[in-house]
């Protein structure tokens, strides 16, 4: 006998039996977890005592399933680093290791000479990655740091032309080409999809960072110099890093970002206490010996960390870095680490101002934040994890408790602050109003604070918790860049540990933090993260409130100071020392308007039509039919 429904039936099982496996072949791939940039953070073996994750041990593998997929991605990349001479070069090899999350095989190195270190990761991406990073900790706010990152891309040894990197792009097809300044490190990272490509900009940048041209005329371009037309012309500053930095001090918002880490951080041998790009009331008190010191002690390999990424040949890595590393000794001059800020006994309140224009309404151009620092010893991977995602679920949407209660209580105009910042050693948290008025200081303050109470009581709800952990989850495994390439992201992410002599692999692996989260979700619930909250908010006494007020003669007062200053300067000039200014004024003028020589200009090297391939990249795809 016939039944009539028994083929359909058995066709819908076979479409639902394809449709499964293919369901199950996507989720094997997003097992592949990958960083997301910003996400995940420090190692340590297993939670201190009395954290609110207690000391339970992590797990020690991923789980199951995971190291199945890894082995199907880059099998070419596993045993990679195995025949590298490493020794040859003057490298010990610290360690190897197959990191799924990154698809990558990563190798450590260790220059013997200098000390140097080295990350090395192998794997098929095209967009092949490179940083040198130092680990620079000023002690002033005359903006050492960033002054010094554009100075070394003003010519080198090598390279003798003005503008190096100008010259370079006319010749290059890099994906990504850069310097970045921040509070405790420099970075120059770049990329490139194409080989020769990417070994001319290393060759740039390398030249670049050890053996720049700063003379004082460097300085005085890049940083500050006095400038005068005529001698009875009143003393002026100029400098490219002044000039910008005072335009920097002149935005509200950046005013607010820097007084509430200089309120948080305020120990002098903290590094965070001080401004790395520069004060510009500061900034003329830079002197050419500091800034010759602070290039030959903290540009110096003892103090450098090297990044590879891509599908570059892993030999030429350590050969092209020996080249330049052969000439330093190790350097043990200064003491580079960054330290803690201690924890304050009670909370603070500062007042700062802003210039404000005579034409506004400063009835209600306060801004207000509250900061605290999170901790002073290293989180461990999941209480690292679980912060990132408290943070998302108090201020990750408008419809988080804490970012709500802000918008719809009327009290300012938008939120500011951000929430947690896990760029310093210390994770911080901000958040706060601008725009409200000067009596309500006060209420908002008590606002955010009686939110994370009532928050720390009621919980989150399970479908929140679901929705955030969800949501990151897929950021970490999909480490979807956009045209940031990837390589530069995992770098900038394992800094948040290597910068600090911690493993860097750690901020590459979310499966074991995020298995563990989970089982502490799964057994506690919503406690995990309130008790989070009391711990790192309610119970914290590292708590500033940074108040900032309009004041429409603050701009007038701060550019009479700087004119009574110079004109201290100049009164106590002889005649001689004013016509020197007004010399090595136009002696800086000419070499920036003479064009440089064509002998200068043959040394940047420029890629030829024959080495850009003739075919475009094609992205392996496989197209099939369940039907």
């Amino acid at each position: 006998d016939h039944d009539p429904m028994v083929a359909p039936v058995m066709m819908a099982q076979k479409v639902l039996v394809q449709l499964l496996a293919v369901l199950a072949a996507l989720g094997a791939l997003l097992a592949v977890r990958l960083t997301a940039f910003g996400g995940r953070k420090p190692h340590r073996p297993e939670a201190e005592a009395g954290s609110p994750f207690g000391s339970s041990p992590m797990p020690a593998a991923a789980p199951e399933g995971t190291k199945t997929v890894a082995l199907m991605s880059v099998a070419g990349a596993v045993a990679g680093h195995k025949g590298v001479q490493h020794e040859r070069y003057g490298f010990d090899l610290v360690r190897t290791e197959f990191v799924p999350e990154v698809n990558s095989e990563v190798a450590i190195y260790r220059h013997r000479e200098t000390g140097a270190e080295v990350l090395s990761m192998a794997n098929r991406d095209k967009n092949k990655a490179f940083s040198v990073v130092f680990r620079t900790a000023p002690t002033d706010s005359t903006g050492l740091p960033h002054i010094l990152e554009h100075s070394v891309l003003c010519g080198s040894r090598k390279y003798p032309v003005k503008e190096p990197f100008v010259e370079l792009l006319k010749g290059s097809v890099n994906t990504f080409l850069n310097a970045f300044t921040y509070p405790d490190k420099t970075c120059y990272p770049l990329a490139s999809c194409n080989l020769k490509d990417f070994y001319n900009l290393i060759d740039v940048y390398l030249d670049a960072v050890f053996y720049p041209n700063i003379t004082e005329q460097t300085l005085m371009q890049e940083g500050w110099h006095l400038e005068l037309e005529k001698p009875e012309d009143p003393l002026t500053y100029k400098g490219v890093v002044f000039n910008e930095m005072k335009g920097v001090y002149s935005q509200p918002d950046s005013i607010m970002w820097t007084a509430c880490q200089l309120a948080l951080f305020t120990d002098l041998e903290c590094t965070y206490s001080v401004d790395s790009g520069g004060n510009p009331t500061n900034i003329p008190d830079l002197t050419f010996e500091q800034y010759q010191a602070f290039h030959k002690n903290y540009y110096h390999p003892s103090n450098a960390r090297f990044f590879f990424y891509g599908d570059d040949p892993l030999e030429q890595r350590l050969h092209i870095l020996e080249e330049y590393l052969r000439d330093f000794r190790r350097n043990t001059t200064v003491d580079t680490t960054i330290k803690y800020q201690r924890k304050f006994a009670e909370p603070r309140h500062v007042v700062h101002q802003y210039a404000a224009g005579q034409e506004e309404d400063l009835q209600t151009r306060t801004m207000v934040c509250v900061n605290w620092i999170l901790h002073w010893e290293p989180l461990s991977p999941a209480e690292d994890m679980a912060v990132v995602i408290l943070d998302d679920l108090l201020m990750g949407s408008n419809a988080a408790p804490l970012r709500r209660a802000l918008n719809e209580s009327g009290l300012g105009e938008s939120v500011i602050g951000g929430g947690l910042d896990d760029t310093l050693r210390q994770r911080t948290f901000t958040v706060g109003l601008k725009n409200i008025h000067a009596e309500d200081v006060q209420r908002v303050e008590d606002l955010i604070l009686e939110t994370l109470q009532r928050v720390a009581q009621e919980g989150f709800t399970a479908e929140a918790i679901e929705a955030s952990l969800n949501s990151n989850e897929f950021q970490w495994r999909e480490l979807n860049t956009g045209s940031f390439p990837k390589g530069i992201s995992i770098m900038l992410d394992s800094l948040k540990d290597w910068l600090h002599d911690m493993d860097p692999l750690q901020p590459m692996k979310h499966e074991s933090p995020l298995a563990h989260l989970k089982t502490q979700l799964a057994a506690r619930g919503t406690e995990v993260f309130t008790a989070l909250i009391r711990t790192y908010f309610l119970e914290n006494t590292h708590r500033v409130t940074v108040e900032l007020r309009p004041n429409a003669r603050l701009g007038d007062e701060i550019e009479q100071e700087e004119e009574e200053r110079l004109k201290r300067i100049k009164s106590g000039m002889t005649d001689d020392e004013i016509l020197k200014v007004i010399e090595t004024k136009n002696a800086l003028q000419v070499k920036q308007e003479t064009p440089d020589s064509p002998e200068a200009l043959k040394s940047i090297p420029s890629l030829r039509l024959s080495d850009i391939p003739t075919e475009s990249y094609k992205t392996p795809t496989t197209i099939d039919t369940i039907l």
